[in-house]
């Protein structure tokens, strides 16, 4: 996941010129392209991939926060865009015309040292968009670590199953 050594490197060590950008992935096979998001460099940026692609981010005026809920080990992130106008309700529509959410967007979150564009200092955090919401300045989403565990294991010992578990309460 991260590059320990530029990840220690700034936070511990680095000058405070050096900012640490936030980049979102947003993919899906009805999306007309894969968007690349920066949020916090308003020109825009290029950088390299884990797999040495190199991309281009465009700026999008957005908010990422952590989920709250911190007693679970689920990573969430709410992210919620801003002033995007026509482009992502568009996609979002085909989505839901080709069929629904039954494969849900993915969004990859990723950090880059603003002196370091060659390497990932964080990520990619790959999580999928489970919930999206239209409001008066944009679009919002949440986006969830996939459910890889879903199924149920064990046995659910209740007093209709197991009539003499009422003698224990």
């Amino acid at each position: 996941m991260p590059n320990t050594a530029a990840y220690i490197e700034y936070f511990l060590n680095a000058s405070s010129t050096i900012i640490q950008y936030e980049t979102l992935e947003l993919s899906h096979p009805n999306f007309t392209q894969t968007f690349y998001i920066v949020r916090n460099n308003t020109n825009g940026l290029t950088a390299r991939l884990e797999d040495n692609t190199q991309v281009t981010f465009t700026y999008y005026p957005m908010n990422v926060k952590p989920s709250s809920d911190k007693s679970d080990l689920d990573q969430k992130l709410q992210i919620e865009f801003g002033d995007l106008g026509e482009i992502l309700p568009t996609q979002l529509d085909a989505i839901i015309g080709a069929g629904g959410m039954s494969t849900r967007p993915i969004c990859k979150y990723r950090t880059y040292r603003s002196d370091q564009l060659n390497t990932v200092m964080f990520g990619p955090v790959i999580l999928e968009i489970s919930a999206i919401a239209f409001n008066r300045t944009g679009v919002v989403f949440e986006a969830a670590a996939p459910a890889l565990n879903i199924g149920k294991t064990g046995e659910i010992y209740s007093i209709d199953r197991f009539p003499a578990l009422r003698n224990f309460l």
